[in-house]
């Protein structure tokens, strides 16, 4: 269902392969060696940024066309910021907005150079970078990418303190970057915390978390960076701040797919060794799904780890378990759907 969006969001890569190979020597740059373990990414954050830019930027230019002149420029004030509360997956309270910073900006961060896009992609897949670094800690999971995950290849502390100074030199600079726009600032600090508070909460989770529960915490949790590159892309393109709404909506149910296609993924293998959701005892999703829809607990079954593993893969790949997911997933999957860059 969901992994042909993901292919067909994939596909469009080659438009954009130059600014993604920019992006990965941008991140060499700030992670260094260790990044090589990693390139295998699909690199989905910079990808939809690019995607969204380019497709604000067509309709920028169609506009222009059409008037005879350029379009207008979002205007030059100062930011009046109200509520900042987060809900429903959309950025809220804001009165006025900025324009997309300071021409010095765009030609230089860190003392690196490179372009303001370049760098705004960039450092989102780092700072994403060092989140799956503590998240593979919390999991201890092994595998990453097909490949060994970091701090099995590093050690744990260091993964830990690795994690921690990447995650907080890509934010400084990316503050930086953008140290004349405090919208972006406030946007993407939120982003931040939200991302870690859905990391807490999913601790939290248990086979009897209602399903709303479970998929506000994946929208905390997997969601804030594909929401943050959407809304960018288009923000930095247009201006239109109503616009860049809709477009952060889509990252946020994108998101929430995603990590349910992962889950799923999950339960693909042939061996229930090969699973890591299942030998950790992972709640997810679709294990709640089996527990509260189709009566059956995956940790509390007495048949062999490979029997139960079996009945559980059979359960979820089946039409039954596939129509209550479409049911509980029908609203994010029109609206990426209908969205898609």
């Amino acid at each position: 269902m969901f992994s042909d969006i993901i292919r067909r969001v994939i596909s469009q890569k080659e438009s954009i392969s130059l600014e993604l190979q920019l992006v990965d020597e941008l991140l060499n740059d700030i992670i260094g060696r260790h990044y090589e373990s990693v390139t295998t990414g699909k690199k989905l954050r910079a990808t939809l940024f690019f995607q969204f830019f380019n497709k604000f930027s067509s309709k920028q230019s169609e506009f222009a066309i059409k008037k005879g002149g350029p379009p207008p420029k979002p205007p030059q004030s100062d930011l009046l910021l109200g509520d900042t509360e987060h809900r429903s997956g959309v950025y809220l309270g804001v009165h006025e907005h900025s324009s997309t910073g300071s021409t010095k900006e765009e030609t230089d961060c860190g003392g690196l150079g490179g372009g303001s896009n370049i760098w705004t992609a960039a450092l989102i897949e780092a700072i994403h970078f060092a989140s799956i670094v503590h998240d593979d800690i919390i999991d201890d999971s092994s595998r990453r990418r097909g490949n060994l995950s970091f701090h099995k290849s590093f050690g744990r502390k260091f993964g830990i303190l690795f994690g921690d100074y990447i995650f907080t030199n890509a934010s400084k600079r990316f503050l930086d970057l953008y140290k004349d726009n405090r919208l972006i600032q406030r946007i993407f600090l939120r982003e931040c915390s939200s991302t870690i508070l859905g990391a807490i909460r999913e601790q939290e989770l248990s086979i009897a978390s209602d399903i709303s529960e479970c998929l506000r915490i994946t929208s905390l949790k997997t969601s804030p960076f594909f929401k943050l590159s959407c809304f960018l892309g288009a923000y930095l393109a247009s201006g239109n701040f109503k616009e860049a709404i809709k477009c952060a909506t889509f990252g946020t149910c994108f998101g929430v797919l995603y990590q349910i296609q992962n889950d799923l993924d999950c339960y693909r293998f042939e061996d229930y060794f090969e699973s890591e959701d299942y030998t950790q005892n992972n709640i997810t999703l679709p294990i709640v799904i089996l527990c509260q829809y189709l009566d059956f607990n995956v940790f509390s079954n007495s048949s062999s780890h490979q029997e139960n593993y079996n009945r559980t893969k059979e359960l979820i790949f089946s039409k039954k378990f596939e129509a209550i997911l479409q049911n509980i997933t029908k609203k994010y999957y029109e609206i990426v759907a209908s969205n898609l860059p």
